[in-house]
């Protein structure tokens, strides 16, 4: 079996958001509802869904990340801070989804790759390692799979942010999430903007604007998906005052 470098696993800013896992959970997903996250990474969105009591299933291409999960898991559980552990399977997303039954799942909640924004691994089935024409043809199978794994009237919510070419040109990975997602049977239901820390982007992005009028990219889109009836997906949902 070939061997691939993996790059090291991401800390800091890299980090998932916990609070806005646990309020799109509490908003989109039913109570002890199962979770379905086709670009797992680290172990943030699998301990928010345990420890919230949601059945979740991360998909991640790299074992060494798939491995520090569970050993975090692990360490969550022994503290008693997890209703149900979650799951993580290695594998390549396409191959692994397309194994599962048809509406096995309650809601979906994933951040894919920026493109090659941040390298994972020289895997071939890395989409941050693959040609944009190749990744997006990855990416709409992904995207077609999840919606099939998912429950009818249901939502669907996937964290994006676009990214730029070698020429400073916007690759368009919003776009393309919103259009793969209606070829699979979907529809744009909700729309937020989630701001990233500044850190040094005030001292590093007036540079860039001096030479080309590029703005920085501070912000990621945080896209919600139906999947038939939005009043059906919203009925099996908990109340709130």
């Amino acid at each position: 079996m070939a061997e691939y470098k993996e790059h090291p696993l991401p800390s800091g800013p890299s980090l998932f958001d916990p609070v806005l896992a646990e309020a799109s959970y509490r908003w989109y997903c039913p109570d002890g509802g199962s979770i379905l996250d086709p670009f797992a990474g680290g172990s943030v969105r699998g301990l928010v869904a345990g420890n919230g009591g949601y059945r979740y299933t991360g998909v991640d291409l790299s074992g060494a990340q798939v491995a520090a999960n569970r050993d975090q898991a692990a360490e969550w559980e022994a503290r008693d801070l997890l209703a149900v552990p979650p799951r993580w399977v290695e594998g390549d997303s396409a191959k692994t989804l397309s194994l599962l039954a048809d509406g096995a799942f309650d809601y979906v909640f994933t951040c894919p790759p920026y493109h090659n924004l941040e390298r994972y691994s020289d895997h071939p089935d890395d989409l941050s390692s693959m040609r944009w024409p190749r990744f997006e043809r990855a990416y709409r199978e992904i995207v077609a799979e999840s919606a099939r794994c998912l429950a009818p009237d249901r939502f669907s919510t996937w964290v994006v942010g676009d990214v730029r070419d070698s020429a400073g040109r916007i690759r368009g990975l919003v776009p393309l999430t919103i259009d793969a997602h209606r070829a699979a049977g979907m529809h744009l239901h909700n729309d937020a903007v989630l701001l990233n820390v500044i850190g040094t982007a005030a001292m590093r992005l007036p540079a860039q604007w001096r030479v080309s009028r590029t703005m920085g990219r501070i912000h990621q889109y945080v896209l919600t998906f139906v999947k038939g009836d939005r009043k059906r997906a919203t009925s099996a949902l908990p109340l709130f005052e």
